[in-house]
């Protein structure tokens, strides 16, 4: 009885050992591993941390004039620079901005896009057009995302900026 034990173990150990099984190697349906290269690829780009935040694109659109003047999606959105401004209901909140496709609006008025130039996925130069209780005139402004896309820094020609996602 020993020893047929012991040679049923032998042939479990032979067959578990033979040079053609492949034991690292998963098959992955084509369509799971080409959704797993999206989300490598879009996380190499982009980092990890805005993939997770935006998602993966699904296909790549062709440009257009209206794409390339478009806020890109982690810049859209209610951004405050103290601390009653992310308040939505407090209509006296100087300090709030909302980034919207092509236009960014302020207190007592408007930006519209004109040109927009992509220097990372985190930074934006960008030529607006602003209006706003009779005036108007254009400046280019610099947008950039940081601490994770949770802040937002505005310089300007004349100042800098500092704003929280609402």
């Amino acid at each position: 009885m020993r020893w047929l034990a012991m040679g049923t173990m032998a042939m479990m150990v032979a067959a578990c050992g033979r040079g053609d099984a492949d034991y690292s190697r998963i098959d992955v349906p084509e369509k799971e591993a080409e959704a797993q290269a999206a989300i490598e690829q879009a996380a190499a780009q982009n980092g990890a941390a805005t993939v997770a935040r935006t998602g993966v694109p699904i296909a790549r659109s062709t440009p257009t004039a209206a794409r390339d003047r478009a806020f890109p999606t982690e810049f859209l959105g209610y951004w405050g620079a103290g601390d009653n401004d992310c308040e939505l209901a407090n209509t006296a909140a100087t300090g709030r901005i909302n980034i919207d496709a092509d236009t960014i609006r302020f207190y007592e008025g408007r930006a519209r896009v004109q040109r927009m130039d992509r220097r990372s996925p985190q930074e934006l130069a960008v030529d607006l057009r602003f209006s706003g209780q009779g005036q108007g005139f254009e400046a280019r402004e610099i947008y950039r995302l940081d601490a994770g896309g949770t802040a937002l820094i505005r310089t300007s020609p004349t100042a800098t900026q500092r704003y929280r996602r609402c």
